[in-house]
């Protein structure tokens, strides 16, 4: 009992300091988050007042390039007019001159001022560039070997003077303070408690840092992503992120929180950074938290012993009341098992499926009235004996829920062999098998046993239950319907033999039809072509649902249409047709048509005959010249016997005289 009260205690302390670490977490990124965006808005604050330092000076040094004086000496008036330009930023200029195209200076704003930085060397970049210069330049007094200070560094601006025939005239050249154009932006940052303020230029340069050691370096040897990586400035907008930047005084990386702005001059990109380290962010929180998680402990320590005194108090009638609900819950589950027994029983009695029950000692405890129907057997002569195999078999044998019960599996393959015997599908551990009897209760019958095992709440078998299903009728049915599929499949072979021998004469009858001299054509009741025999030089796509009058010259159409129109009233005369061939010969046809039978179809022979008449021709001429031999043979015969008798006449007439 105290273990699981300490358990129980030592796991709320645990929940509840790992509840305050979650909150404390959550608060502390909720303080992250406010802190970094504060320090956004001071960024861009900055970032927004130096673009417009940035933007009067470059439009005031545009108007400084209107000043040419053509190397002539400035008046008083020429000075006090341009010292009117920059009131704004005047303490912030240290040197404004103007250089001509020879590197010459040929005055200095204000009057008398000198610059703390070389600016020749950077007239002579803006004559090479001959475009805006912006740099940044340390101051020429600073003694050598000494650390530069914030307040040495320059920027360095460069305006070019043109001519109107783009020639060089000369440049504008300003100095700025760097420390006095931020002094405004770092006070306002510091006075919020924001971190430190640096100036980046495009290159990731550092232009302004509050440690001087700094000033010079490049933003990637300061300042990591929390993987170590290389932090990118996206020019269009600022952020803030959670990174890492390296600390002066230990040269170590430390986590903190950075925002950064964009801030562009003279057509550059620059970056206003303000960074804090993480811990000084989050170190009112994290005070706050560790009070209170003290408080906590305390208050947890107090109610555990508290309430460990009352556990113990409590303790013994606590056991007294859970022993008396642990009795009455058993005698309730006792009399809800006895009833859910009955329940049972009744339903396996009232089951129409024949059930028997069988426990571990092979023993009948269960008889249903439909297991004495379908046996012949009553549930007295049954229960408490082993003789559940005696209406189906002679001998005394196991049946399935006894094979179960010596988890006897080898028991199926002997016994049940032949019948089917297998696994159940269905249910988890049982068994199946079907088996024929030819005096089950005075019929033959065909039964379906299924037998699974019956556990106890530990797992073991503790009986085993047989359902038996009378499947006579659907064994009849199952050979029913084999016959009639055999008979099925014997119709089937004997259509597609019949199939066959009907393709093959009709491939035969194919085959004399493409032999046949004769073209054929099938003609509907319309006269257009439903078929045409092989052998065409046109395809049958050619001529099929066309009329036959479009493949007929114009000059016979008209006599084909009056035979055609004599077909359709019964009179099939064969008749003769002229046509031209493709090659321009002439061939002669006959035509002849004869109906399909059963159908409004016809059928349309074509013959060529050319030879035939050609032949026709040539007898008709030898008639004719055998005719004419016959005349001159009989005119020759007719004259030559008056001529004989006139020879003999006078040969008669020559000797008398």
């Amino acid at each position: 009992m105290s273990i699981r009260i300490w358990l129980a205690g030592i796991i709320v302390i645990l929940l509840i300091l790992l509840l305050a670490l979650t909150v404390n977490n959550a608060r502390e990124k909720e303080m992250v988050d406010l802190f970094s965006r504060q320090q956004l808005a001071s960024a861009q604050n900055a970032s927004v007042r130096l673009t417009e330092i940035f933007s009067q000076v470059e439009k005031n040094i545009v108007l400084f390039s209107f000043f040419d004086p053509n190397g002539k000496k400035l008046t008083q008036e020429d000075y006090w007019k341009m010292e009117v330009l920059y009131p704004v930023w005047e303490n912030a200029i240290k040197a404004v001159l103007v250089f001509d195209a020879n590197e010459k200076i040929r005055f200095i704003l204000p009057q008398g001022a000198l610059s703390a930085v070389d600016l020749a060397s950077h007239f002579r970049a803006v004559k090479f560039q001959r475009g805006q210069y912006l740099n940044l330049a340390l101051s020429d007094k600073l003694p050598k070997n000494s650390l530069p200070q914030k307040q040495d560094w320059y920027l360095i601006w460069g305006y070019p003077v043109w001519r109107e025939n783009n020639t060089f005239a000369g440049a504008w050249m300003v100095s700025f303070s760097l420390a006095s154009l931020m002094e405004e932006g770092e006070k306002q940052i510091k006075d919020n408690q924001l971190g430190d303020l640096w100036l980046l230029n495009q290159q990731g340069q550092v232009l302004l840092h509050p440690h001087s050691s700094f000033i010079g370096k490049n933003i990637a040897d300061l300042a990591k992503d929390n993987q170590g990586g290389k932090i990118l400035f996206p020019s269009d907008s600022g952020r803030h992120l959670d990174a890492k930047v390296l600390q002066r005084n230990n040269n170590k990386m430390q986590r903190s929180v950075i925002a950064y702005s964009p801030l562009r001059i003279a057509g550059n990109t620059w970056y206003v950074l303000v960074t804090a380290p993480y811990s000084r962010v989050i170190a009112p929180v994290r005070t706050t938290f560790l009070y209170t998680l003290f408080s906590a402990l305390i208050l947890i320590l107090v109610i555990v012993v508290v309430g460990i005194y009352f556990a113990f108090r409590e303790g013994k009638r606590w056991r007294i009341r859970e022993e008396r609900a642990r009795h009455k819950e058993r005698e309730d589950w006792q009399e809800k098992l006895l009833r859910e027994k009955k329940t049972i029983d009744g339903i396996i009695e009232g089951s129409p499926i024949p059930t028997f029950v069988i426990n571990n000692e092979h023993k009948v405890i269960l008889w249903n009235r439909a297991c004495i129907e379908l046996t012949g057997y009553t549930a007295e002569k049954m229960l408490g004996t082993e003789n559940h195999y005696k209406p189906f078999y002679s001998v005394q044998r196991p049946v399935i829920a006894d094979l179960i019960i010596n988890r006897d599996v080898e028991g199926l393959s002997k016994y049940y062999g032949s019948k089917k015997a297998k696994q159940s599908d269905k249910v988890l551990g049982a068994y199946e098998a079907t088996d024929h009897f030819e005096n089950l209760n005075g019929r033959s019958r065909e039964l379906y046993f299924l037998a699974a095992p019956i556990y106890d709440e530990e797992g073991h078998i503790i009986a085993a239950i047989e359902t038996l299903q009378d499947i006579s009728r659907e064994q009849e049915l199952t050979r029913s319907l084999q016959e009639y599929a055999e008979t099925l499949q014997n119709e089937l072979a004997e259509n597609i033999e019949l199939r066959r021998e009907i393709e093959g004469l009709y491939n035969y009858l194919q085959s004399i039809v493409k032999s046949l001299p004769d073209r054929i054509y099938e003609l509907d009741k319309d006269g257009i072509v439903t078929f045409v025999s092989a052998g065409m030089k046109k395809s049958q796509r050619e001529f099929k649902g066309k009329h036959f009058l479009d493949f007929a010259a114009p000059e016979i159409q008209e006599f084909l249409t009056a035979r055609w129109e004599d077909a359709k009233r019964g009179i099939y005369r064969p008749y003769e047709i002229e046509a031209t061939a493709k090659d321009g010969r002439k061939v002669n046809l006959l035509i002849t048509t004869t109906p399909v039978v059963g159908t409004d179809h016809y059928i349309l022979v074509q013959r060529d005959i050319t030879e035939f008449k050609n032949l026709e021709k040539k007898l008709y001429n030898s008639e004719k010249l055998a005719a004419l031999g016959q005349l001159s043979a009989g005119i020759a015969h007719e004259v030559r016997n008056p001529l004989s008798s006139i020879k003999m006449s006078l040969q008669i007439l020559e000797k008398r005289m």
